[in-house]
């Protein structure tokens, strides 16, 4: 055992817990005349418990870590769930990015599972209220209990969300019918919104109220969310703290405890990876139950965002030799590829057809013209000059959006501060930096083709708010959230795996710690301002 590591260790532990009381428990008095009492009693409680909460757990994974000889593998869900309920509790729900939004399409799906009515028909809108035929005249369809469209949630945490979130916990369905909410549905593989949909559909079934509905459903896409990415950890055959760093960002974890289906692309596009390098460079002989899983991962990942399409080149990294023959590869290969493709052209058909045949483009929040293919097509040298401007003027932009420093909806007052960005790059760093002893799989050619499939997601990426979301007058692309560059991030850094560039001495607990400490800090640093906004 390193003793002197350990001492270490604990007093790292120390100091983040002292620094947690230093600058929140001493001045908790003096916050907390902000906070109406005994309105608004449950608020200042809470506030109280998240830090003696946030400490107790920096205290008791500092212990684990520390104390015992090694890092164990069932420590990392652990703490993802924990850390996930952390933000499950201190951003209130629809603070997440268009999460009311990714709220009715999980509802939506949960009508479905429990053979409810799911979206308003002919007879529902014979039968409708004037508020109810405006709202199915400007898209909005999904039928809910009456008691489940209410106000009182909005897009930045403060302290009426706060308080109806603790009085109303364990509230019942005392609905009298069905209406329809505002918010349009996202049309897209349902299977993303499936965890979700199963937490409504269970409070449904047992008469919750609508604040533990809202809740259920964002643990268990929070649930789902862990298990794919211990899934992705544990198939890993090198390098599996990159799935644990990318997995613990405050972005990251943000996502998974809320109703976007961002989480579920992070957590299949970390599956798929982490299986693709375990048949590449792990798996002897490749089997037809290694391809269906393959192909069944990929079927999964891209219809929903085919911006991520080029991710499947990794494919290429298993050798045609793992195969019983030449014939067995090529087939293979070409199911898998068309099976991925079929379910792209079938999910997206319908977006792609408006794409590649208008020639004119509306953007509705700038009430001007938009870019077509078209204009791709006949002025590439714009093009790459717009593309060239949002790399030079939003580079910093999507780096920290990516890590979280704007949670919330990219909300200034929800942010992470600079000294915590830098913690966390630390850990990125050090997940994926070779240690002493570890054997790099990876030839020269692979890292610099993983490179170029990141750089044509990426494109991807910007083309699609581009084509959807940019005015012509706009000389750089506008609407690209860090966030969605976050299943790219692992293919990212794992180039920097590399036998010249290597540490002798093993930082993964105190990088690992450090970004606990993150999100802890921020989230208790956020409720100290949210608990004082009305």
């Amino acid at each position: 055992m390193n003793l002197t590591g350990n001492k270490k260790g604990l007093a790292l532990t120390a100091g983040s817990i002292l620094v947690l009381a230093f600058l929140f428990l001493l001045p908790y008095h003096k916050m907390i005349i902000g906070i109406p009492s005994p309105e608004f009693e449950s608020v200042r409680r809470f506030y109280w418990w998240l830090i003696l909460a946030g400490c107790g757990f920096l205290l008791c994974l500092g212990c684990v870590l520390w104390i015992s000889k090694k890092l164990y593998g069932w420590t990392y869900p652990v703490v993802l769930i924990i850390l996930g309920v952390f933000y499950l509790v201190a951003l209130p729900p629809f603070t997440a990015p268009d999460e009311a939004v990714h709220f009715v399409s999980a509802y939506r799906l949960s009508s479905t599972i429990i053979g409810k009515p799911a979206v308003a028909d002919q007879d529902f809108l014979e039968n409708a209220t004037k508020e109810e035929k405006e709202r199915i005249n400007h898209g909005a369809n999904v039928l809910v209990r009456s008691q489940d469209d209410v106000n009182g949630f909005e897009s930045e945490p403060g302290q009426f969300a706060y308080n109806k979130v603790f009085t109303q916990f364990f509230s019942k369905d005392s609905s009298q019918g069905l209406t329809v909410r505002s918010e349009i549905p996202v049309n897209t593989f349902p299977v993303v919104y499936l965890p979700q949909a199963i937490g409504i559909a269970l409070a449904r079934v047992f008469h919750m109220g609508y604040v533990p509905m809202v809740m259920l459903g964002r643990l268990f896409n929070l649930l789902a969310f862990t298990a794919m990415s211990y899934l992705a950890y544990r198939i890993m055959p090198f390098k599996k703290e990159v799935i644990m760093a990318v997995s613990a960002l405050p972005m990251t974890l943000h996502l998974a405890a809320s109703y976007s289906y961002d989480s579920s692309f992070i957590g299949l596009s970390m599956m798929f990876l982490a299986w693709c390098f375990y048949l590449a460079f792990e798996k002897d002989k490749i089997t037809i139950k290694d391809i269906v899983i393959l192909a069944l991962l990929l079927i999964l990942l891209e219809p929903g965002k085919i911006v991520y399409l080029p991710l499947a080149g990794i494919c290429l990294f298993i050798p045609s030799a793992k195969f019983q023959s030449k014939k067995q590869y090529w087939i293979s290969f070409a199911c898998v590829l068309g099976g991925m493709l079929l379910a792209v052209f079938l999910v997206n058909k319908l977006v792609l057809s408006i794409w590649s045949t208008r020639t004119e483009s509306y953007v509705g929040w700038s009430e001007a013209a938009g870019y077509t293919l078209s204009d791709v097509l006949s002025r590439p040298y714009d093009i790459v000059m717009v593309y060239y401007k949002t790399f030079v003027t939003q580079l910093d932009y999507y780096l920290i959006t990516m890590l979280g420093g704007f949670l919330g909806n990219l909300d200034p007052n929800l942010t992470v501060p600079p000294f915590c960005l830098l913690l966390l790059c630390y850990g990125l760093f050090v997940s994926v930096v070779r240690r002493e002893g570890e054997v790099v799989p990876f030839k020269s050619w692979q890292k610099w083709f993983t490179l170029l499939l990141v750089f044509l997601s990426a494109c991807l990426v910007l083309a699609s708010m581009l084509l959807g979301y940019t005015p012509r007058e706009m000389d750089y692309i506008v609407g690209i959230q860090g966030r969605y560059f976050i299943p790219l991030l692992p293919l990212v850094l794992l180039p920097i795996f590399d036998k010249r560039l290597v540490l002798k001495v093993d930082l993964r607990k105190s990088a690992w710690f450090l970004q606990c400490f993150v999100s802890i800090y921020a989230l208790i640093r956020i409720c100290s301002t949210a608990c004082l906004n009305y």
